[in-house]
């Protein structure tokens, strides 16, 4: 992952930075966390419920993110 902006969720499983006015929310595709709470579909990133972000002009931002099939 990059080395800039933070690494946050479950299992750490998303990457966030900012670029200029751009947040970039980057997460591998290849990995898995596992089945969702179900069992009806597979898990492969999630920010664990809402989370709060400071950016860089001063914005308190909140990412919600579940990534799934």
């Amino acid at each position: 992952m990059e080395n800039k902006g933070i690494t946050m969720g479950k299992d750490r499983s998303l990457h966030v930075y900012e670029e200029g006015e751009l947040l970039h929310i980057v997460v591998d595709t290849s990995k898995e966390l596992g089945p969702s709470a179900s069992g009806k579909t597979t898990l492969i990133a999630s920010s664990g419920g809402n989370a709060t972000l400071d950016l860089a002009n001063g914005r308190q931002v909140k990412l919600g993110l579940n990534l799934y099939y």
